[in-house]
C-alpha cells in the first residue's frame, strides 16, 4: 500500500507536485486500497450487562476493515472506509446477535494561503448491547438497534510552526428502535492543534450540540412528565496528546481527557457532567502489534437523586479496559487474541446500571 501524506504537508505546493501533463500519470497511480477480514470464535460472560442474573455464551465472529485513499499530490484529497463486524452467540442469552457497521468518505482541497476545505459523510448501523444510562438519565443497559447519518463540512487553517486551527460542522439524525428515542444533532467543534514533525500532537477542542428528540418529553427534577419535548444541550472540553516515542514509531501513545456537559430544557433530570481518562498504548513491528486502551469515567447527576439514598444525588463510575496482541504468521495472514473488560458502579446499590462483563476472543486476520 501506497503511504499516505498527511494533507498539512501540501498547503501550498501541492497543486504544483503532479504535472499537468496527463501523458506522465494516470488517475489510478493516485489511489490506493487495504482491506482486511477477521474471523474468529470467543467467549463473553455476561452478554446483557446485567447487574442481577449474567448469562454468558461462546460466539464466532467476523469482520471487515476496508479503506481507499487518493494521495493530494494536486490538492484533492479522497479517504473512504467501511468498517462491520457480525457477532453470533451459540446460546440465547436474550441476544442472539450484535451487529456494527461503518462508512464513511471524506473529501478535501488544499486552498491558498495555507487553508484546506473538507466534507465527510458518515453512517452507522448497529444492534447490540450498550450502556445506555447517559442516553436514558437513569442507570440502564439494553439491546439497542438503530442507525445514524453524519454531514460534517469542515474548514482548516495551517499555521507556522505547526500550529492549526479547524471549525466543523456535524449535522447528524439517529434513528432508534425501542427504548431509545430518535434525535438530530447540531453543533460547531473547534480545534486548535500543535504538531512537531510526526512525533508530537497536542490538541484542545471545544463543541457544542444541540440535542432536540423526537417523541421523549422532558422531566422535572423527579422524573415527571412535563408538556414540552427534550431537548438537550451538551458541552464538551478535550485535551489531547499523541506521541511517537522513537523515530521508527514502534512505541505509540495517545492520552484524553475529556469533559462533556449535558444540560436539559426541563427540571434537571438529564443533566450530568462527566470526568474521562482515555489512555492507549501501542507497541508495533512488521510482524507484531500489541496495544492496550483503558477508559475510566466519572458521571455526576446534579439533580437526579438516588433510590437507595434518598436526598444524595446519583453518580456512576465506569471502566473499560483491552488488550490485543496480533502477531504476522506467513505474508499477508495474521493471528490475533484479544480481552475486554468492562465495568459499572453506581451509588444505585441494586440498581440496573452496576455490571461487570469479560470477554476473550482470538482467530485470524487476512489482509488483501
Amino acid at each position: 500500500m501506497v503511504p499516505i501524506l498527511p494533507a498539512e504537508d501540501f498547503s501550498s505546493a501541492a497543486p504544483n507536485l503532479i504535472s499537468k501533463d496527463t501523458r506522465l500519470w494516470t488517475e489510478s497511480m493516485l489511489w490506493s486500497e487495504a482491506a482486511e477480514i477477521t474471523s474468529g470464535i470467543g467467549y463473553r460472560d455476561n452478554i446483557l450487562l446485567s447487574p442481577f442474573h449474567p448469562q454468558g455464551s461462546g460466539f464466532f465472529v467476523n469482520g471487515l476493515d476496508f479503506m481507499t485513499t487518493r494521495l493530494p499530490l494536486d490538492g484533492w484529497q479522497i479517504v473512504g472506509s467501511v468498517v462491520g463486524s457480525d457477532t453470533h452467540f451459540w446460546n440465547d442469552a436474550g441476544a442472539r446477535r450484535e451487529d456494527l457497521l461503518h462508512a464513511s468518505g471524506r473529501v478535501e482541497r488544499e486552498l491558498p494561503g495555507g487553508w484546506q476545505a473538507g466534507l465527510e459523510l458518515r453512517g452507522q448501523y448497529e444492534d447490540q448491547v450498550l450502556d445506555i444510562s447517559t442516553s436514558q438519565g437513569t442507570p440502564a443497559t439494553a439491546l439497542v438497534e438503530g442507525e445514524g447519518f453524519t454531514v460534517q463540512p469542515t474548514l482548516k487553517k495551517i499555521l507556522p510552526a505547526g500550529v492549526s486551527l479547524k471549525v466543523e460542522l456535524p449535522i447528524a439524525s439517529w434513528n432508534f428502535e425501542s427504548p431509545l428515542d430518535n434525535y438530530s444533532e447540531l453543533g460547531p467543534v473547534l480545534t486548535a492543534a500543535w504538531s512537531v514533525k510526526t512525533s508530537t500532537e497536542i490538541s484542545m477542542s471545544y463543541s457544542y450540540t444541540d440535542q432536540p428528540h423526537d417523541a421523549w418529553l422532558a422531566l422535572d427534577a423527579y422524573g415527571g412528565p412535563l408538556p414540552q419535548r427534550l431537548e438537550i444541550q451538551i458541552q464538551k472540553i478535550e485535551l489531547a496528546w499523541d506521541q511517537s516515542w522513537d523515530a521508527s514509531q514502534h512505541w505509540h501513545t495517545s492520552t484524553r481527557l475529556i469533559y462533556p456537559e449535558k444540560q436539559d430544557n426541563g427540571g434537571g433530570f438529564f443533566n450530568y457532567d462527566e470526568y474521562e481518562v482515555v489512555e492507549d498504548f501501542r507497541w508495533r513491528t512488521d510482524n507484531w502489534q500489541i496495544q492496550v486502551s483503558g477508559l475510566l469515567a466519572y458521571e455526576d447527576y446534579p439533580v437526579q437523586t438516588s433510590v437507595q439514598h434518598g436526598s444524595q444525588t446519583l453518580y456512576r463510575n465506569t471502566l473499560d479496559l483491552s488488550l490485543e496482541a496480533e502477531r504476522r504468521i506467513y505474508k499477508n495472514l495474521k493471528t490475533y487474541a484479544q480481552l475486554d473488560y468492562q465495568r459499572a458502579l453506581s451509588n444505585e446499590i441494586l440498581g440496573a446500571g452496576n455490571y461487570h462483563s469479560a470477554t476473550v476472543s482470538g482467530g485470524l486476520r487476512y489482509e488483501f
